[in-house]
C-alpha cells in the first residue's frame, strides 16, 4: 500500500489530497480481492492433496521414483534377463551340491532335468538383514518397505494384496521338494537310474529343489489377492492392477514379475503371483 509523506507540503490542496487519496481506492480493493483468491486457492489445493497432514510413506516413494527418471517398458524376456541378472544386495551364490536326497547319484539326476527346465541356481543372504513384513514373513531390508509401500498404494486404489510367502531357505525348501518327491513314491536309488525322468520334471513344474528358488535370495515374494482368494490369481483385480501398463504399479516400488509372457525355460510352469524385487533404479531410465 501507498504510504503518504506526512512532512510533504501543507501547501497542498485538500481537494488535491482527496483526489489522490480517492485514487488509490480501486487499487486496494484489486489487490485485496486477488489475496483473498489466492488464499482460497491454496486452501483448496492442500486440502484434496494432503488429506492426513503429513505424507504417507507411499506417496514420498511414488515421488522418489518419478524424479529418478521414466519408467522403462520391459519385454517378457528383458524381464527375466533382468531378474537373472541383477546383483542381489547382501547375497552370495548357493553352493551346487546343496543336499536334495543325500544320494548323490539321485541328486546328481534332479539337478540335470531341473537345469533343462531353466533352473538356475540363486543367491543367499550373507547376513541377516532380515525385516518381518506380517504373520512370520520376512524379506531382506531393501525389500521390506518397497513391499509395505506397494500394499498400501494397491489400498488406496481399492486392491487388497497380500503375502503367500517371502524368503525361504534352502532347508525350508528341500524339504517341501523331498514332500513332493515322497507322495511320487519313488526312490532316490530308482531316481539315479533316470528312468523316472518325467515324474522328476512333473516334480520340477510346481516346486523347485533346494539351492535353485528365487525366494532363497529374500527379494522374493508370492502374492494373495485377498479379496478373491478362490479365483486364479492371473484372473483377479490384483493381477490387474500389478500387470497393467507393463507392470507400471509394481515397477514404481521396484518389483518385477517373475513370469512375464513371452518367455520359456525358468523353470517351474508360470506363477502369475510371483515377483522379484529389484529397485527403482534398474527399471527407470
Amino acid at each position: 500500500m501507498r504510504v503518504i509523506n506526512p512532512k510533504k507540503r501543507e501547501t497542498q490542496s485538500r481537494a488535491k489530497k482527496t483526489s489522490k487519496f480517492l485514487l488509490l481506492i480501486p487499487a486496494v480493493i484489486i489487490l485485496g480481492a486477488a489475496f483473498a483468491v489466492f488464499k482460497l486457492t491454496q486452501s483448496d489445493s492442500t486440502a484434496s492433496d494432503t488429506p492426513a497432514q503429513t505424507q504417507s510413506a507411499v506417496t514420498q516413494n511414488i515421488q522418489v521414483a518419478a524424479k529418478k527418471g521414466t519408467l522403462k517398458t520391459f519385454t517378457g524376456e528383458e524381464f527375466k534377463n533382468l531378474y537373472n541378472n541383477f546383483a542381489y544386495p547382501n547375497t552370495a551364490l548357493i553352493s551346487e551340491k546343496t543336499p536334495i536326497t543325500d544320494n548323490e547319484a539321485a541328486d546328481d539326476k534332479i539337478r540335470e532335468v531341473a537345469v533343462s527346465r531353466g533352473y538356475q541356481l540363486r543367491g543367499a543372504p550373507v547376513t541377516d538383514a532380515f525385516v518381518n513384513v506380517g504373520k512370520d514373513y520376512e524379506l531382506q531390508q531393501r525389500a521390506a518397505q518397497p513391499w509395505l509401500d506397494m500394499v498400501e498404494a494397491a489400498k488406496a486404489d481399492g486392491i487388497s494384496i497380500g503375502l503367500t510367502a517371502a524368503y525361504r531357505s534352502a532347508e525350508d525348501q528341500k524339504t517341501l521338494f523331498l514332500g513332493q518327491l515322497n507322495n511320487s513314491g519313488i526312490s532316490p536309488q530308482a531316481i539315479g537310474t533316470g528312468y523316472y525322468n518325467a515324474q522328476i520334471s512333473q516334480i520340477l513344474r510346481t516346486t523347485a529343489i533346494p539351492g535353485y528358488s528365487r525366494h532363497h535370495t529374500g527379494y522374493t515374494v508370492d502374492i494373495a489377492c485377498n479379496d478373491m482368494p478362490n479365483s486364479s490369481f492371473e484372473f483377479t483385480n490384483c493381477f490387474e492392477w500389478l500387470s497393467a501398463n507393463n507392470y507400471e504399479h509394481a515397477k514404481k516400488f521396484g518389483w518385477i514379475p517373475s513370469y512375464p509372457k513371452g518367455t520359456e525355460n525358468q523353470g517351474p510352469d508360470p506363477e502369475s503371483w510371483e515377483y522379484v524385487w529389484v529397485g527403482v533404479d534398474a527399471v527407470t531410465e
